[in-house]
């Protein structure tokens, strides 16, 4: 594996070189559609938030339903 010289988990090794290779699949498109990279990164932080959002509001619907429950 690419990471083994990090001493990284298996699964941590896997999560991070899948995210390179998104990462380096999204940087070549953007160059061959001519999509500046700042755009890119926009829309990227856009979707980032979105789903920080998303799991905190399902962090706190979890949390209140574990409260009520006893």
């Amino acid at each position: 594996m690419i990471f083994s010289f990090l001493k990284l988990r298996k699964k941590t090794a896997a999560a991070l070189s899948g995210t390179l290779i998104g990462a380096g699949s999204l940087w070549g498109l953007s160059m061959w559609q001519d999509i500046p990279l700042s755009a890119l990164a926009n829309q990227l932080g856009a979707l980032l938030i979105l789903l920080l959002g998303i799991l905190g509001i399902a962090a706190l619907i979890g949390f209140a339903l574990s409260r009520f429950r006893r």
